[in-house]
């Protein structure tokens, strides 16, 4: 290009020079038709002697000298100055060429056919990066009347998980219909990325008894980007940036952004069901708590702890009588099963009043008032009988007396059976 530019010059030079010359030439020729008169100013021709006065060509460069040698002047500046130009800019371009990389990358393509029966995959970028998921498209180009099938691409992946996959609208070209399958392959730590081969199955639906054909796929390996290269793609200006990115000093804040309305409704179940399991444990232990304090009492006082928790129930101001007379008898049945080892909550009244009768720790008069007492609940709870308010407080005073006088004459009880056993020892001693 220099050289090219260097000619230039030079033909302009020797342009103006035959210019000048061309000018004299004139000039003589001139002189010769205005004869003898002309005098000094004209030039003789070649070859003679000049008459007096100075040479001609002294003349003439007396005459013409400084629009020649000005010329002369801006010729040569001019060359120098493109020269200069030719040089810098070459020097740019081959320096911006050298900084430059080739970083566009096309995507791999790879084509298969069987019959009428065309697959395209294509995969962007071609190389594995292990910050980028590769888009891997696989087109099926086929008669409008042939089915095309993919079988799953879960198993057919090495060095890749699928992380998602949709498909585009079916175009149709020139009577053939081609379907574009994408999938989201996501890169993994692996010592290979492939895509094994895949059955492709294909039917005619124009005949109902076609048979079913199929064509196995190649196997395409992936090749791994080194590492420090930039994304295919890429120009020079996002590589600056990113270099630049450490320099930037001020930045927004993070921005809040509301979660979902199926998040907050989900996070209140959540602690929904937390308050709720909480509830349970604390209604559970106090549970817990009140049957081993229970268990840990005598049975007097666990039975009137029991009494006082029937009467905070207020059945019988609900009207509930029948409940009322069920745990009335049942905290008596376990009262007598707790003081005195007769199962009764298990037995029937007259059952009860047998085994009563035929204990000694039962005094008649009490066994009497039992019967009066269970006799009358029996009535509530099986012959539909209600009593007036009388009887109930009647009932609940003897059932609350027989458990609080019952201990006490149990005591005494066992006093005289005391005195009178040693007064039996000393008779027989005497």
């Amino acid at each position: 290009m220099c050289a090219g530019f260097f000619t230039f010059a030079s033909t302009v030079d020797s342009g103006a020079e035959r210019n000048a010359e061309g000018s004299m030439k004139n000039e003589e020729t001139a002189c010769r038709k205005l004869g003898p008169d002309a005098g000094q100013l004209c030039p003789l021709p070649s070859g003679r002697a000049n008459p007096p006065g100075e040479p001609f060509f002294i003349r003439r460069l007396g005459r013409d000298a400084s629009p020649y040698l000005g010329f002369k002047f801006l010729s040569i500046t001019f060359t120098i100055a493109l020269t200069a130009t030719v040089l810098f800019i070459g020097v740019f371009a081959s320096t911006g060429l050298a900084v430059v990389p080739s970083s566009n990358a096309a995507p791999r393509v790879e084509k298969m056919t069987s019959g009428t029966v065309e697959l395209i995959i294509t995969a962007d970028p071609p190389q594995v990066h292990l910050d980028r998921d590769i888009l891997l498209s696989i087109k099926t180009i086929a008669p409008s009347n042939i089915n095309v099938r993919l079988p799953p691409l879960d198993n057919r992946l090495a060095g890749f998980t699928l992380s998602g996959a949709f498909d585009r609208e079916p175009l149709a070209q020139d009577g053939a219909s081609a379907r574009d399958h994408c999938f989201r392959l996501t890169p993994l730590v692996a010592a290979e990325y492939r895509l094994a081969p895949m059955a492709v199955t294909y039917t005619d639906t124009s005949r109902p008894e076609a048979p079913e054909s199929w064509f196995a796929t190649r196997a395409i390996v992936f090749e791994v980007a080194p590492l420090g290269s930039e994304h295919p793609g890429a120009s020079r200006r996002d590589a600056a940036s990113r270099r630049d990115a450490a320099s930037i000093c001020d930045i927004r804040g993070p921005v809040w952004i509301y979660p979902a309305f199926k998040t907050v409704a989900g996070r209140l179940a959540i602690l929904a069901l937390m308050a709720a399991a909480l509830w349970a444990l604390y209604r559970l232990s106090r549970r817990i708590h009140r049957a081993v304090r229970l268990r840990r009492m005598s049975p007097r006082e666990r039975a009137l702890n029991q009494l006082v928790e029937l009467l905070k129930q207020d059945l019988v101001g609900k009207g509930k009588i029948k409940e009322f007379y069920i745990g009335l008898t049942m905290i008596v049945r376990c009262y007598i099963e707790g003081a005195h080892s007769i199962r009764a909550p298990e037995q029937t009244t007259e059952e009860f009043l047998v085994a009563a009768a035929n204990n000694p720790s039962f005094h008649p008069e009490v066994v009497n008032k039992l019967k009066v007492f269970l006799q009358t609940s029996d009535l509530v709870k099986f012959a539909v009988y209600h009593p007036a308010k009388e009887i109930i407080d009647q009932t609940l005073a003897t059932a609350g007396d027989y458990i609080d006088t019952d201990e006490q004459f149990q005591s005494s009880l066992r006093s005289q059976k005391l005195c009178f056993g040693g007064v039996g020892q000393k008779a027989k001693e005497a």
